[in-house]
């Protein structure tokens, strides 16, 4: 069974593009929508530009995801216009909110009890949002999230720092993400291969597929060991409403493919992974 729960991720950043830092974000996200039920259709990395975030939102939308996720952009500085990008793309306006205006004035008196902190411009460009969007409490950070309803799709602005992301994701998004899903749980396994190339087990694997077509199966190679032995980690996933039966058809699926490689004298390793 393959999740209806379709997401997609938009990552905002000049430094993910550049190579000086990883995606850590869309990587992790990823794997939480994914244990939650839901299923990344794409992920995008776009740079710190108004035309190209929009781009990127209005494409997002015309796939009709369940839910759009941004990461980044959204800081006090120049160069943080996600949100600006976002209003763009929905031809609404950026309007001052007052809740996330309060949000940030509470963190800075929770960090600065003993000092009056003004809400200057760059503040105050943190708690403009896309009208009709609404501000989501940011539990480490300065920048509030937002979220928007663009019809039946769930929109949500997150900051890039991984710390936040990832507090604001389990406080605010995974709860709303496996309501979305109807308690579809994901199952998947990982085994290890050894003396088969990938061109001889790709046939077993599309045979495979065939009998289990809930079952998907993805060969991830690793390279020739000494002696010229390919080395291959296998991944079996599906998805379930029932997690007994979801891992039951797995294991299945996994024995099958097991067999067959017995058979031609390849070599499975013990389970590397396995959630």
């Amino acid at each position: 069974m393959q999740s209806s729960c379709k997401v997609e991720l938009i990552s905002v950043g000049n430094e993910l593009l550049l190579g000086n830092t990883v995606n850590s974000n869309a990587s992790w996200i990823a794997s939480q929508v994914t244990s939650l039920g839901g299923s990344v259709a794409r992920m995008t990395t776009v740079a710190d530009n108004l035309d190209e975030i929009s781009h990127a939102i209005k494409e997002a939308i015309q796939r009709r995801p369940a839910f759009i996720i941004t990461t980044g952009g959204l800081g006090p500085t120049f160069d943080d216009m996600t949100l600006r990008g976002v209003a763009k793309a929905l031809r609404v306006s950026v309007r001052l909110d007052r809740t996330a205006a309060t949000l940030i004035q509470e963190l800075y008196t929770r960090r600065l009890p003993n000092r009056r902190v003004r809400m200057t411009k760059p503040r105050l460009k943190m708690a403009s949002i896309p009208s009709g969007g609404e501000a989501i409490r940011n539990p480490i950070g300065t920048a509030p999230a937002v979220r928007l309803s663009v019809g039946k799709i769930e929109l949500f602005c997150l900051p890039g720092v991984p710390r936040e992301a990832k507090a604001i994701f389990k406080d605010s998004i995974a709860k709303v993400i496996s309501s979305r899903t109807g308690g579809l749980v994901f199952v998947e396994r990982w085994v290890n291969v050894r003396g088969i190339m990938e061109s001889t087990l790709a046939p077993m694997i599309n045979q495979v597929m065939r009998r289990w077509p809930d079952v998907y199966i993805k060969s991830h190679p690793r390279g020739v060991e000494a002696g010229g032995r390919p080395h291959i980690e296998l991944h079996f996933s599906t998805h379930g409403s029932d997690a007994g039966k979801a891992k039951g058809i797995l294991l299945l699926a996994v024995r099958n493919l097991v067999d067959r490689l017995i058979e031609v004298d390849a070599k499975i390793g013990p389970v590397s992974r396995d959630v």
